[in-house]
Formats: C-alpha cells, sequence, structure tokens
C-alpha cells in the first residue's frame, strides 16, 4: 500500500472532526466529505503505521443521507464539512460524537446526553466572521484557509454568515486603502441582530431585548437564533433550587451574568479581557442591576487568591471557557469552593468531557448534556452540561 494508491472503502461512521471512517485491511481509513453507508474509490493521500486518510475520487454508491451541497467553495474551503449530510443525520452524527467524547475522554460508560436543540436557521446564521486577508497584485483576497490549512481561499460569498457580513465583505474588497486588518485577520460583524454601529471598538447586540455592548475584537455568541434559547436553558437549570451567589467564570460582556441576575442574591462575573468587563458593567448598569459585578483578572488565579468574598455560600459556577477548555488549577479552584452545581458550556466535547472527569473525581456528579447546534454544517457543536455535588 503506498501513496496515491486507490482503494474501495465503506464509510461506517463519522469521526469527531468530520472525517468518514471506514477500514481497509488493518487500517482505519479516515476520508473528509465522505458519508454514512458511502461506497468509495479513494486515493490515499497520508500513510502511517495503522491509519491512513484518502481524498474521495469517484463515489460507486452513495449514502442515502447525501444532499447537494449549497456552497459553490465546498470541498476546497475548510470552514464546512457536513454541507453534504441532510440535516437530521448532521444532528444525529454530533449527539453520537458528544456520547462518544464523554465515553471515551471522561470515562462515562452511559453519559446522559439529550436531543439536541436543533437550529431554526442552518444558513447565513452566523453574526460573526473572522476572514484571513491578503493584498495582491490582483487586489485584495478575502475568505478562509482551504482544507489543507495552507492555501487563501478568496471567498465571494458565504453561505453561513448573515447577508450583511457578506455584503460588507464584497465591499471592503474594492477597497484598495483597506485598514482595519491585523496580522491578516479582519473581524466582520453582522448588521442584523445589531442595534447601532457603536464606536470602533465595540458593536451592540440584541439579546431576549435587552442591550449588550460588546468589543468589536471580542467574544460574543456566533449563531443570531440561538443565543436567546441558549441563555433560556442556562438560567432553567440555574433556576432548579435556591440560588444564593453564582459565579460566571469566563463571563465575556456579561451575557449569562445579566439574564442570571432574577434568580440569585449575587452574581459575579470574573473575565480576563478588561474591554469585555468594561462592556459588561455597563450592560449591567443599562439593566439596572444591583446584585451582579465584575472581576478582571485570570479565572484560575481570581479563584485561587479567594477574592471573591461572599457573606452566602456558593450555590453554583457557570463556566464558559474557550475551546481549550478549564485550565487545571480553576477546576482545582473549583473543587476547593464547592460549588453545589456547575454549569458547563462548551464548544468542544472533547475538553469538556476531560474538565467533567476532574471533576467527577471530586464528587460531582453529571446530570445531562444538552447539546445546542450553534453550527450547521460544519463540526462543532454546543453542550450545556450539569453537574451537581454527591
Amino acid at each position: 500500500m503506498r501513496l496515491k494508491d486507490r482503494l474501495t472503502i465503506k464509510i461506517e461512521s463519522i469521526a469527531f472532526g468530520g472525517e468518514g471512517v471506514g477500514r481497509i485491511d488493518n487500517f482505519v481509513a479516515f476520508v473528509p466529505f465522505a458519508a454514512i453507508g458511502d461506497e468509495l474509490e479513494i486515493e490515499i493521500i497520508q500513510l502511517k503505521k495503522k491509519f491512513l486518510r484518502g481524498r474521495v475520487f469517484k463515489i460507486i454508491k452513495p449514502s442515502p443521507f447525501r444532499v447537494k451541497p449549497l456552497c459553490r467553495y465546498y470541498e476546497n474551503c475548510g470552514g464546512c464539512c457536513y454541507q453534504h449530510l441532510n440535516y437530521e443525520h448532521q444532528l444525529k452524527i454530533k449527539k453520537n460524537q458528544v456520547e462518544e467524547a464523554f465515553w471515551k475522554i471522561g470515562k462515562n460508560p452511559s453519559p446522559p446526553v439529550l436531543e439536541p436543540i436543533a437550529a431554526s436557521k442552518i444558513y447565513h446564521y452566523r453574526g460573526k466572521a473572522q476572514y484571513h486577508a491578503k493584498n495582491t497584485a490582483n487586489g485584495w483576497q478575502i475568505g478562509f484557509l482551504d482544507v489543507s490549512g495552507g492555501r487563501l481561499v478568496n471567498i465571494e460569498h458565504c453561505e453561513i454568515m448573515e447577508e450583511t457580513i457578506n455584503e460588507k465583505i464584497n465591499v471592503l474588497r474594492e477597497d484598495k486603502h483597506l485598514r482595519d486588518i491585523q496580522n491578516d485577520q479582519l473581524t466582520i460583524w453582522s448588521d442584523f441582530f445589531t442595534a447601532q454601529e457603536n464606536k470602533k471598538e465595540s458593536i451592540v447586540r440584541v439579546v431576549k431585548g435587552k442591550y449588550f455592548l460588546v468589543p468589536r475584537d471580542g467574544f460574543f455568541q456566533a449563531n443570531l437564533y440561538l443565543t436567546d434559547q441558549l441563555v433560556d436553558e442556562v438560567c432553567r437549570l440555574a433556576a432548579i433550587g435556591e440560588v444564593d451567589t453564582v459565579v460566571d467564570a469566563y463571563s465575556g460582556s456579561g451575557l449569562f451574568s445579566v439574564f442570571l441576575s432574577p434568580f440569585a442574591k449575587n452574581i459575579v462575573g470574573i473575565e480576563v479581557n478588561e474591554k469585555s468587563v468594561k462592556c459588561a458593567l455597563i450592560n449591567s448598569r443599562n439593566a439596572d442591576l444591583q446584585n451582579v459585578k465584575f472581576i478582571c483578572g485570570d479565572v484560575g488565579d481570581v479563584l485561587q487568591k479567594k477574592i471573591i468574598t461572599s457573606d452566602e455560600k456558593i450555590s453554583l459556577i457557570i463556566l464558559d471557557p474557550p475551546r481549550s477548555g478549564c485550565e487545571e488549577k480553576v477546576l482545582k479552584a473549583i473543587v476547593d469552593m464547592q460549588p453545589l452545581k456547575i454549569i458547563y458550556v462548551s464548544c468542544n466535547p472533547a475538553t469538556q468531557a476531560r474538565d467533567f472527569k476532574y471533576l467527577n473525581g471530586y464528587g460531582y456528579n453529571l446530570l445531562s448534556l444538552l447539546p445546542i447546534d450553534m453550527f450547521p454544517q460544519t463540526e462543532h457543536i454546543e453542550v450545556i452540561g450539569l453537574m451537581e455535588r454527591i
């Protein structure tokens, strides 16, 4: 077996990350843009001791789950990997992947994964885009890296971006004096669901009728149509039982803090980004909240130094970390604080499962995992996990 050999394979499953999986002799084969049930002729593009990676050369017999991709750049641009699958099947794959992550990484033999909340809009749902940009002799190229990660694909129209982002990009592409580029990166926010363009440094988002000031270079939930429901589900879990003090770790611009305020005596948000903390303070004042405060600092450092002081016990910690998950010092500090409940919101089930395994070893039981499909057509899935101290 050598590179560029062509082989026949049947796809049995979809791996976390989106590649189809099949077996050839003693090799596990990974095939991008494949579907369960596909019978394919593939060409080997990578060969290792126990696995190989191939590209689809010919579809001998297509899977019943296949549909025609909407995007003209699909299989070239590296942004999406599920457009060739019908949406119901995408949800099933993602649920299975959450179960597998918590079984294999989290060491939970029967993870309590609920049916995913489907997106109401499976295209044109993203309210923020992080483009790559390059100035060439023929003008600006603006788009995403290709599937290899090594080449820029010039994108005129992205099917998962809200349309005002596509309109802005095409205007910017014609601007010979484009300046808003840092390290070849260009961040664009949609106008839709944005109350107004604020200063150059910030924008205003609307969630459940409330206005949120957000740093232009800061984090905010990207799905314009599911953020309301994400907030509702977190509040529903938080409202189970009496709540004294809530710690909102990685609090960003205060999204969860603002909406959790009616359910708790005290809310303490912790966020390392100074601009986000300034926005969070403005957002809580605009909502006329008296029981919310924010601390600017690294979450682990703040928790370890016990900067949070309260006469009340900490009932609940909300975690919404980056894709890399929580640092061990954060988890150790949580164990020391002994909150009654932990709500963990994550866009990476693998690191979420790893962190839950750690917390489970210190007396926290996993009660539920609710996938919310904030990222249709891609391999990503948001999961709200609930843990309770045994």
